[in-house]
């Protein structure tokens, strides 16, 4: 693993990275077992297992093509918006992640099939991005460009045409993204500039 690759993100997308990374070669080895990451409610009430409420975003399912997806995209996005739309806040950013978890965390009672939701964590981010780059022109595959707000419908698309199992996660995703999006931008613009999320920055 390069290390001077990982130098060029910011704090939170590096952090994010390398554990994700790691916790996806550990399973693929064996060393770490998926069912002992999941989202699991029982395992979390029952069994004190607390790791859960945040190991289950560092999982991205089977070690694959799906997997290293999910892992591209979140660094590219990721990156961009903690150094740009974020203005290299770390702790503003992180806080975005935090809340985006808790999201999907109660979404989960509506998909009780949703275990791990890093795939959903990779499509709140590009749809965070896609709104606060909404006119960006993006190329897709050198075949034809579409708005930087188009991008998080686009993959969910290709998702349900290619019928990924990951859909039900990536919707959830766009969801915890729109939720975030209106109680951060929307809704203090209609309320005179009261912010129902805690202003870090």
């Amino acid at each position: 693993m390069d290390t001077l690759i990982f130098e060029t993100f910011p704090p939170i997308t590096r952090t994010y990275l390398i554990v994700s990374i790691v916790t996806n070669i550990l399973c693929f080895l064996n060393f770490i077992k998926p069912m002992d990451l999941i989202l699991n409610f029982e395992c979390i009430f029952y069994h004190y297992n607390i790791w859960r409420l945040f190991s289950h975003i560092f999982f991205f399912g089977q070690v694959g093509i799906k997997a290293i997806f999910f892992i591209l995209f979140f660094s590219r996005y990721s990156k961009a918006l903690e150094s740009s739309s974020f203005q290299g806040n770390s702790l503003v950013y992180f806080y975005f992640l935090f809340t985006g978890n808790s999201m999907m965390i109660l979404l989960k009672l509506f998909v009780p099939e949703a275990s791990y939701l890093g795939p959903g964590i990779t499509f709140m981010v590009i749809y965070i991005w896609g709104k606060k780059n909404a006119q960006q022109q993006i190329n897709l595959i050198n075949l034809f460009y579409i708005r930087g707000s188009s991008l998080p419908l686009v993959l969910m698309l290709a998702s349900w045409f290619m019928k990924q199992k990951t859909l039900k996660l990536d919707i959830m995703g766009i969801i915890a993204g729109h939720i975030y999006y209106f109680l951060e931008e929307i809704y203090p613009r209609i309320n005179g500039g009261q912010k129902v999320l805690i202003p870090l920055s």
